[in-house]
């Protein structure tokens, strides 16, 4: 699936890129603001391809819902398209983000019905919910933010997030970072210890440095369950060059993580945030560093970087 035909049905969905005045992504999500939000059709968007929901913040915001393994390649794509940045502090100074009447529409996630099709009780038609409560579609949006229903990476028959022909880069090279549980809180959590950088500006530095290092792509992975790690790991087997890795906590506990990345044999980097030689006695044992050529650890953020640029040169790039 083209990122920038689904970001070019989002924009039409929104009124075109001339009603678009910001943008931004937040988790999953997709965040737009409109010049004219009676020009957002609101139909045309539920069913744009790999659109998992949507919910309107404030008179002008909207949030789109991506699986996080396609919201960064959308968002990219539509930063070109419209010529516009993303900027966090747009939606903080409109309040657009903040708690307001809220009106949900979740579509039908093709590759949950794929599934279901799949099995021999699988004869419940999808369901929508238009007057759920506000209580109840907080809890929904926080589901779909928590759990990665879409695939991480593009699976093997669909058509992988790449630019438009002409815009394609020579090198084949795709690079893919995978983070494990709680990086998605950067900046909140024990910043005495990961720092004051956001999660944000950690996808950021990471696709800035894939362009740095010479990668074609960069995908970028969050989950915090060790089962859509491994299934990130093996879907990227024959369509990414090598794999950037912080497993988090799973680093110390997950001989699953391992035994995934060695049954792909990608070239692999592991990333640490804080310095674990300094931390408790249980952070010394890293199970997924037997699959990779080097650790990084104690550099922040930045040590994603470093690990960009290092499996480049790893890859002869």
């Amino acid at each position: 699936m083209d990122r920038y035909q689904i970001a070019e049905e989002v924009l039409a969905a929104v009124g075109g890129k001339a009603n678009v005045t910001a943008n931004d992504i937040c988790m999953t999500r997709l965040r737009i603001l409109t010049e004219d939000p009676s020009l957002v059709d609101t139909d045309q968007l539920s069913s744009a391809r790999g659109v998992l929901g949507f919910v309107k913040r404030g008179e002008n915001g909207i949030e789109v819902v991506f699986g996080p393994g396609k919201v960064e390649a959308v968002h990219d794509a539509l930063v070109r398209l419209t010529g516009i940045e993303g900027s966090e502090e747009a939606f903080d100074e409109t309040g657009s983000a903040l708690r307001a009447p809220i009106h949900v529409h979740i579509s039908d996630n093709p590759l949950r019905s794929a599934a279901l099709a799949q099995s021999e009780d699988a004869t419940a038609e999808p369901v929508e919910d238009e007057a759920a409560d506000e209580t109840s579609v907080e809890d929904l949006v926080s589901l779909l933010d928590g759990i990665d229903e879409a695939d991480p990476a593009p699976a093997a028959d669909d058509e992988p997030l790449d630019a438009p022909e002409a815009e394609r880069d020579p090198s084949p090279a795709r690079v893919l970072v995978i983070n494990g549980p709680n990086i998605n809180l950067l900046g909140i959590r024990e910043p005495d210890i990961y720092g004051h950088e956001s999660y944000r500006a950690m996808l950021r530095l990471c696709h800035d440095a894939a362009q740095e290092a010479g990668f074609s792509d960069c995908t970028c992975f969050q989950s915090n369950h060790e089962g859509d790690l491994i299934d990130a790991i093996q879907d990227a087997y024959g369509t990414y060059a090598g794999i950037i890795i912080n497993p988090g906590a799973y680093t110390h506990t997950s001989i699953a993580l391992l035994d995934a990345a060695k049954a792909v044999g990608l070239p692999m980097v592991e990333v640490h945030i804080s310095k674990l030689e300094d931390r408790e006695d249980f952070r010394q044992v890293s199970y997924i560093r037997a699959a990779c050529f080097e650790t990084v650890s104690g550099l922040g953020i930045e040590g994603y970087r470093k690990a960009m640029l290092d499996l480049a040169a790893h890859l002869g790039l």
